[in-house]
Order: C-alpha cells, then structure tokens, then sequence
C-alpha cells in the first residue's frame, strides 16, 4: 500500500467522527477543562474536599466555564487543527487561561459567598495551560508518529545539509507529509557547536567534511542541500562530495529566486545558478511599488526571457493592468496560459504586436494609456546578427525608435530600455545596434519623459545564453563546444537581474544609464565543465570539450563601461549610473536619416559608416567586412546589368 494510499484509508476511519467536530471540540474542551477545575480545587485542599467546598466548586463550575469558553472562542481555540499545534496556540491558550481566570475570579466576587480562594484561582490557570496545551501537542505528537508510520521502504533515505533555519523548516514539512518521498536520516552542519544535538528528533550527525563517510554509513540515497545563504564555492564542494558516494542532489533555491517563505515544495535539483554563489538581491520594496502600484505597464517583448520575467515580478506589485506587448504569437501564448495560473488575480492584457508597426504602437498606447514602459524586445544573437545587419538595425535601433517616440506622444512617465554590456566597445552588430539604441534614449532626455537604459550583461538561462546549449550538447553526449578557452563573461540570473532592472527604473531620474553590478566575470569552459558535473558526469573523460574559436563579432572579455563614462554609486550597493553625455535630438535624427537610406539601398559599406559615426568606438568583424564586399561586388554587378539592358533598349528604339 502507497503512503497515500495507507493514509486514505486512516482518514477514512474517522471521518465519520469530522461531521460533529465542533460538538466533540466542544464537549472536549468542557470535559477537560471541569477537570482541571476539580483538581485546583482537590490540590488547593490537601485532596480533602469539605461538603461546602464541594457546593462552592459546583456553583462556581458553570461560572469558570462560561468564561473560559468565551475566551477561548475569541482567541479561535475553539477551531483550527491540533496536529499543527505550535509555539504560537501555547501563547494563545496562555493568554486565554489568564485572562478568564481573572474574569472569573471578579465575577465569582460578585455573584458568590463565600468566595473561591484564590489559591484555586491560580491552580487552575496553570492546569488549564498544561492541559488544554499538553492535549493539543499529545495529538500533534500521536498524528506525526502516524506519518511516520506511512513512510515506506521505498521512501528515499536523506541527509540533510544545514541545521538552521532552513533545514529545521524543511524537517517539519517532511515529516507532516511522507507523500514528500524523504525519510530524513540526519543532519549535517559545520558548526560544531550544533554537533550531536536533535532538532525534531533528528541528529546532527556531522560537518561537511564527513559527508562522504556519513553517506556510506546509514545508507543515504539523497542529500538535501537546505542552505539558501551558502556561496557558489561552498555548494560546489558538496556536489564534489556527494557525487563520488553517487547520491540524488537536491536544493533548497536562494532568496532572489523565492517570493514565498522556504518550503520543501521549492525543492529542485541543483542549476549551474547556484554555483555563481551571487549574494541576495535586497530591494527597496516600497519605492518599487510606488513607481508602479496602480498604474498601467506596458512590457515590449514581453514573451523573451527578461520581458516575461518582468512581467512575472511587476504583477507582485499590483499595476492597475500589464500590457504584454509580443511579436511572437506562440511564445505570448505560452505565458499568458503560465500567467492564468500563477498570477489568477492580476489584470494581463496580451497583444499580439510589432515595435515596427508605429500604428499598432500608437493603436495600443492610445488605449491604455501606460504610466511606464520596458523595452525589452530586440534582436541579441551576436553571430546571427552579423549576417543579417539590416534586420538588426531595423529591430533594434528603429523600433526603440518608434517606441521611444509613440511612448513620448502618449505622455508616458518613464521609458526604460533593457540594454547590454555588448554596447560598449562594441565589435558585432548587435553591440553597435544597442548603442545606437542607448544613443537615442540619451538624445530623447531633453523631454518630460524620465528616458533610461539600463545595462547587464549575460542572463543565465535566457534565450541567448550558452547554457541552453551546452545542455543541449550534453543530452546528445558531446562534445561540448567552447569558442576559446580564455573567453570570459560576465553573468547573473533572469530573477536577479529583472529585480535590479526594477530597482533601477524606480531610481530613474532621466537621461541615465545604470551598470548593474555583474560580479567577477566567468570562463565559459568552468561554466561548461561545471554542467558536465552537474549531470554526473566528468569532463574531459565522459565528455569531451572542444574549442571551435571566437563567433562572429565575439571578444574575449565583455565590459561593462566605456572609457570615459562617469560611473558613480546610487543608494543600492548593486547598481551605479553612469552620465550617458551629451546627445542632441537633431543629431540623432540625422544618423537615423541616414541610416534609413542606407538600409533601403541595402548599402553594408554605408550601414558601417554611419553605425561609426554614432558609435566611434564600433569595430566592424571581419565578417561583417567580408559581407561589405559581397554586396559591393553585388551592387556592382546589378549596375553593370541595368547599364546592359538601358544599352541594348535603347539600339533597339533606334
């Protein structure tokens, strides 16, 4: 029989019993509680009960339990479930047992002579805590061990890491619910002050250090890592550990990726995330949801990996509506469905949309009138867009553009502009194109609207990233390609970095562009290497890692400022803002000008020369100079022909 199964068919016992609970409860609580009051009485006494005390109890009985029950019913103790009892009904049966025994004492002044000693008096509220107090924990106790009991020989013997706070939630909620398929054998902590002691009955049977021996030793199957604080290199270590006994690795995720309080249904198995080892994100939580409480938001590429982030955490702080704005009909689907679910109560509005359509934009802004707006959609695949450099421009430049100009015709109060560390020194297309886009924020700052950008580096995870990849890769046994074995990046979560996106647009004063705080940059071989691990196997000897060589438009390391840039701290540890300069609208225009004939004469050479004088700092590829070539020779070839048929046309009119 299942643990469901076995615990179906306990319930099934005493259901009958749960259709009078308020009745039983009631008697119960009578029952226990006149007992009590007899044995106040019998202690206050010697257990020498004179016939006129045994009158005086039975006169003052009903008194004692009318207020008593009172109490007790306002403080709700005539409700809830004894098998969750905890700190927190002591204090409330504490409070109850106090209170209505002064109240009865006053009464029983009033209403009766002789009067109850006072001796009584105090007996009973003592006995009243021990009792009513020592029943609830008696079935808490009893309704545990039952749970206990449920957990089969199939339940996964499991070490827990971490005595804190942490692990001693995850404890409890195991042992209320053996669905949870855990039996927990021990406990395991470097603090040696805890070495020994029982937390819920469960031992703290060592430190880390031993974790391999104590895995042999009682048999462990699973190891639960219950330390959201631990750092990137601490977690790594644990996995070295657990990986030669060949055990499951689970959990419990950091704090930037919980909104709730930990719990064991959080449990996942561990990310190449959490050996970053980032520290929390702290908010400031309240000037957040005063940017945003009440007010419209619009999200452009709202389905993409930031863009549904945003979206996800923006509806924690109740906007008055959500306008997910997206180009992809499939992927707006997805999340809206995913939304439907997790988030019942917000109020999403999903429109199907592109940033080059100026009258959809205008369509979308006129009816919904957003107070702040996300620019999260372009085009970010660095080697993609290098063959495809008048898309990029168009996508990334041109669109902000737009939606720039319709966000400043509709009185929108802040525009910002999810930006990326590739804008700066930029070496691809893609780069060059951000910083154009950044470029015209900046030439927009002039205006009422509080223009920022905001910019980070690689998200792990997202549609860009190298991770997807490498699983990819892994799942089909290998190899697993690098590009150099030198390339460096810099990296954070989705969660982390849309909650510093958030806090930076909250800070927004206009004409900004905040650098969001990446930490050390990563080799992407030790990225690669640690996925190999973490799916058990061994890089180099189960799977190879070959080097194919820098992408199109790559550099070796990223950064994150330009030269020059003043870069200064804000109120958040996490995020400094730099002054973008000086930028006129008029200038701006004019390289839009004549970027837009270029790409209508679909012109490389004059798209290159133009993206340089926005952005002197622009390194075009190789490849991308190769293309030059081509369609030079192209363009060439294509005058050479209309000069051959304009030429035979017009010997024919003669």
């Amino acid at each position: 029989m299942t643990c469901a199964e076995s615990k179906r068919a306990h319930k099934a016992e005493v259901v009958g019993w749960f259709r009078y609970r308020w009745a039983l409860i009631l008697l119960l609580h009578t029952v226990l509680l006149s007992l009590t009051y007899y044995l106040s009485f019998l202690l206050a006494y010697d257990f020498v009960l004179p016939p006129t005390t045994v009158t005086l109890f039975a006169r003052s009985l009903t008194i004692v339990l009318l207020v008593t029950m009172i109490f007790f019913r306002a403080l709700g103790l005539l409700s809830g479930w004894w098998r969750y009892a905890g700190m927190s009904d002591l204090l409330d049966i504490t409070r109850a047992a106090v209170s209505s025994s002064l109240a009865a004492f006053v009464i029983m002044a009033v209403l009766l002579h002789p009067r109850v000693p006072n001796a009584v008096i105090i007996i009973d509220s003592a006995l009243t805590i021990l009792v009513i107090g020592g029943a609830r924990f008696a079935v808490r106790a009893y309704s545990e061990y039952v749970s206990r009991q449920f957990v089969t020989a199939r339940s996964k013997r499991a070490l827990i890491v971490g005595a804190g706070r942490a692990g001693n939630i995850i404890l409890r909620e195991l042992r209320q619910n053996c669905d949870l398929d855990y039996n927990p054998v021990g406990f395991i902590d470097d603090d040696h002050s805890k070495l020994g002691i029982k937390i819920d009955g469960v031992k703290v049977l060592g430190t880390t250090d031993e974790l391999e021996q104590l895995v042999r030793t009682y048999n462990i199957e699973r190891v639960l890592i219950a330390i959201p604080s631990a750092k990137g290199p601490v977690v790594e270590r644990i996995i070295r550990k657990c990986r030669s006994c060949n055990v499951e690795i689970k959990i419990v995720p950091p704090a930037r990726e919980r909104v709730n309080d930990i719990s064991v249904r959080q449990v996942r198995n561990v990310r190449v995330e959490d050996l970053l080892g980032r520290e929390p994100v702290h908010l400031d939580t309240e000037h957040i949801r005063h940017s945003i409480e009440g007010k419209v938001l619009l999200v452009t590429g709202a389905a993409g990996s930031i863009g549904s982030e945003l979206v996800r955490q923006t509806a924690a702080f109740a906007p008055r509506k959500l306008i997910l704005f997206e180009r992809s009909e499939n992927d707006l689907f997805r999340l809206t469905n995913e939304l439907a679910v997790t988030h019942r109560q917000s109020n999403f509005v999903p429109v199907v949309g592109d940033i080059l359509d100026v009258g959809t934009l205008r369509e979308v802004f006129s009816r919904w009138r957003p107070a702040l707006v996300f620019h999260a959609a372009a085009y970010k695949h660095v080697p993609l867009m290098e063959n495809n450099c008048f898309q990029a421009v168009v996508n990334n430049i041109f669109g902000t553009y737009n939606a720039a100009l319709v966000a400043r015709e509709f009185g929108v109060e802040r525009f910002v502009l999810v930006s990326s560390d590739k804008a700066v020194n930029p070496t691809n297309i893609m780069g060059a194109t951000k910083r154009g886009a950044e470029l015209i924020i900046l030439g927009l700052k002039q205006q009422n609207i509080r223009y920022v950008a905001v910019r980070f580096g690689n998200v792990l995870g997202s549609n860009g990233s190298v991770v997807p990849i490498f699983r990819q890769q892994i799942a089909r046994g290998g190899p697993v390609t690098v590009t150099h074995p030198d390339a460096m990046r810099y990296f954070m979560t989705i969660p982390e970095a849309v909650q510093l996106l958030l806090q930076a647009s909250a800070m927004a004063q206009g004409g900004e562009i905040f650098v969001l705080d990446m930490g050390a940059p990563i080799k992407i071989v030790e990225l690669a290497r640690n996925l190999i691990r973490l799916s058990g196997l061994t890089p180099d000897e189960d799977l190879q890692i070959v080097y194919t060589g820098l992408r199109p438009g790559e550099k070796l390391f990223e950064e994150l400022i330009l030269e020059g840039e003043g870069l200064k701290p804000t109120t958040h540890s996490k995020i400094r803002v730099l002054d973008g300069g000086q930028h006129s609208f008029g200038k701006v225009q004019h390289w839009l000008d004549e970027l837009s004939r270029t790409v209508e004469a679909r012109d490389v050479h004059g798209l290159i020369t133009i993206l340089k004088a926005m952005v002197p700092e622009y390194v075009a590829s190789s490849e991308v100079r190769a293309l030059c070539d081509v369609h030079r020779h192209d363009r060439s070839w294509r005058y050479y022909h209309r000069q051959r048929d304009f030429g035979i046309a017009a010997q024919r009119g003669a």
